[in-house]
């Protein structure tokens, strides 16, 4: 199989984590990858070393020069499948199908209630594309909802394919020195569907409790300063900080007591998989697929996306800790059981034939 991916992310995400991951696996398996990435990003290591690289500058969703690269690579590596990631690219992607004899497949990591006003993804994904990946079955089961992808898609055409992952690296579970007796991760792109507002509104009734406690928000993104003001509206600086991107995020996770996953909308989140990675217990609120995977109260805690919910469940977590001791490793066991890297690629790889065998 011969695949080129587009993606026109300026920033490291989930979005890109899972890609690199796909291409890796795919490649190792020996297909034959292109990656079309926005020129000058640095964030595209760790790449399989078959996998070829290029450039566009990805300018615009009707980028002529974008789309000059996108043929090429198509004409001479007689691409089977294209696979398109962001927004900008399944428009771009639209435009090469129209001229060229390809299947093209789009991913979703997360829940897209835009679709419904959105003229142009809604024509995009009625007559341009193929299939549809999505990485948890409650975003399956919302796009079907929408009869402008009932009407055109077989369901076995959206296929929810989970994210896979590594344990092969060891985890790091030292004790360090903590000058608090709850330290409290969490992790991601700092945008409105993360829910980062969410949970330092929660803090704000924490500090009434006198629990000793601190949080450590790592990331980057377009809400920063707005979240940095709601720290200190409510005198939180104390005992929440953003504290920017973390290359490691496992070895992040795995010096917190607990990792909370505050989102409004998601997927299936890296992060969860992450904080199971390093053992950590989790707060997760019901967002996307993520109650597909945690079973709450016995590999994580599940809560509303809603301020009063985080609040009483994180308040639950600390009252009745010795409940939820094993939770952290019980998460751990759940992912070398149901979410193997091998398991991933061979769903994968299955989907990607059927369009072409």
């Amino acid at each position: 199989m011969n695949l080129v991916a587009l993606n026109s992310s300026k920033k490291w995400g989930g979005n890109e984590r899972w890609l690199r991951t796909a291409m890796n696996c795919l490649a190792e398996n020996g297909h034959f990858i292109s990656l079309v990435a926005r020129s000058n990003v640095s964030h595209w290591n760790n790449l399989h070393p078959s996998i070829n690289i290029i450039e566009a500058p990805y300018t615009n969703e009707l980028s002529i020069k974008t789309k000059s690269v996108i043929r090429k690579i198509i004409k001479e590596n007689n691409i089977d499948i294209m696979l398109s990631t962001k927004r900008k690219d399944y428009v771009l992607g639209a435009q090469i199908k129209n001229r060229a004899n390809i299947i093209h497949v789009m991913r979703l990591g997360i829940s897209r209630p835009i679709l419904k006003r959105d003229f142009i993804q809604r024509y995009i994904i009625s007559n341009q594309v193929d299939g549809i990946i999505v990485n948890a079955l409650a975003l399956k089961n919302e796009l079907l909802s929408y009869d402008f992808i009932n009407n055109n898609f077989d369901s076995d055409k959206i296929a929810c394919i989970y994210n896979g992952y590594s344990i092969e690296k060891p985890i790091n579970t030292l004790e360090i020195k903590k000058d608090t007796s709850l330290l409290i991760r969490s992790a991601g792109r700092l945008t409105i569907h993360k829910g980062y507002d969410l949970l330092i509104n929660s803090l704000s009734e924490v500090e009434k409790l006198g629990i000793d406690y601190k949080v450590e928000i790592a990331g980057q993104g377009p809400k920063l300063n707005e979240l940095n003001n709601l720290i200190n509206k409510y005198d939180l600086q104390h005992c929440c900080k953003l504290v920017g991107e973390k290359n490691d995020i496992i070895t992040f996770f795995s010096r917190a007591d607990l990792v909370i996953i505050p989102s409004r909308s998601e997927g299936i989140p890296n992060t969860l998989f992450e904080a199971w990675m390093s053992k950590r217990p989790v707060i997760a609120t019901n967002a996307g697929g993520i109650s597909e995977v945690i079973d709450h109260g016995i590999n994580g805690l599940i809560c509303e996306p809603d301020s009063d919910q985080i609040f009483s469940t994180l308040v639950d977590y600390v009252e009745n800790n010795r409940n939820y001791k094993d939770i952290g490793d019980k998460g751990y066991n759940k992912l070398k059981k149901s979410f193997s890297m091998e398991n991933m690629t061979n769903k994968l790889e299955t989907y990607l034939h059927s369009f072409i065998d």
